[in-house]
């Protein structure tokens, strides 16, 4: 089954893009994840990505700005983690001169994304290049973004608090890690960057969510009430039943002694229930608080016979 950053990353690279989106979502992507080997004397550059469709993406943005040659591999399939590495190799010439214009190699600030539209296509970038959200099926939400430049992972960082969020940047073994915890941070990012419906799919899991634990805490206080309701009542009953022969219970007016009855018959009982029981029987009416007030009196009453 698809995991969530399989289905947001893939949800981006099926947008469209206008050229100024493309340049800046190729000099992200790049700059996280372009690697330089040396094949038979000649300088080669290459890609690597867990999904095809990136690759085929960023392909497809490469071939819209520039002419350039390359051509795809894949690695066998990984027996630890059944994974497949694909990868895009680019031969140097022509696109030393992609790398310049994008300024893949150069130290880069906030500066650089000049408009709202050039800040959003450089995090897609980021994102496809070294994101993960984790499993949202699970109660904890966290959303990352690796690379080994640290300086890349800055320009990202500024971008995001220029979006209220409030990414935290660390270091982790060999990588830098940029990230968000808090479940609306998550959303409000996938809203910048236009994954519009994995969105929708996280709030409703949210929302689903919510409802669920506040259904099941529900169920706990009803359950924890009706277990103090069960004790309240069994006390009440073995007071009366302590009662009933003492001359202080004989002392009492028949209102009490209703109460009494009413409770030794219907042991199960809520306070509500008995005033409601209590109405029906005597068509006298009495209020929780009355109820209340003859079970304090029992407890006073036991107190003095049981001595």
């Amino acid at each position: 089954m698809p995991t969530f950053s399989f289905l947001t990353k893939q949800e981006i690279c099926n947008k469209k893009y206008d050229v100024e989106s493309i340049k800046m979502i190729l000099s992200s992507f790049l700059t996280n994840k372009l690697k330089i080997s040396l094949s038979q004397s000649k300088v080669q550059y290459y890609i690597d990505s867990n999904f095809s469709f990136i690759i085929r993406f960023i392909t497809e943005c490469i071939d819209k700005i520039a002419t350039t040659e390359h051509y795809l591999s894949y690695s066998e399939i990984n027996n630890f983690n059944k994974n497949r590495i694909y990868r895009l190799i680019i031969k140097q010439s022509k696109f030393e001169q992609v790398i310049n214009n994008l300024k893949v190699l150069e130290d880069k600030d906030i500066k650089f994304c000049k408009t709202d539209l050039q800040k959003r296509a450089y995090v897609i970038g980021a994102f496809l290049s070294g994101g993960s959200i984790s499993d949202i099926s699970k109660p904890f939400y966290h959303l990352e973004i690796r690379s080994t430049n640290p300086k890349f992972l800055r320009l990202v960082q500024e971008i995001l608090i220029n979006w209220k969020l409030s990414p935290i940047l660390l270091k982790r073994k060999y990588n830098s890690v940029l990230y968000l915890k808090r479940s609306t941070e998550v959303s409000d990012f996938l809203k910048h960057i236009g994954a519009i419906e994995n969105m929708s799919l996280l709030e409703d899991t949210i929302i689903s969510r919510d409802f669920n634990n506040q259904l099941h805490r529900l169920n706990n206080l009803d359950v924890s009430n009706i277990s103090k309701s069960t004790k309240a009542s069994d006390l009440q009953t073995k007071m009366i039943k302590a009662i009933l022969k003492s001359q202080k219970y004989k002392e009492q007016k028949d209102k009490f002694k209703n109460f009494c009855l009413l409770r030794l018959n219907n042991p199960t009982a809520s306070i509500t229930e008995l005033s409601n029981l209590y109405q029906k029987t005597y068509k006298t009416k009495i209020t929780r608080s009355g109820i209340n007030h003859f079970v304090i009196k029992l407890k006073n009453i036991y107190q003095k016979v049981a001595k």
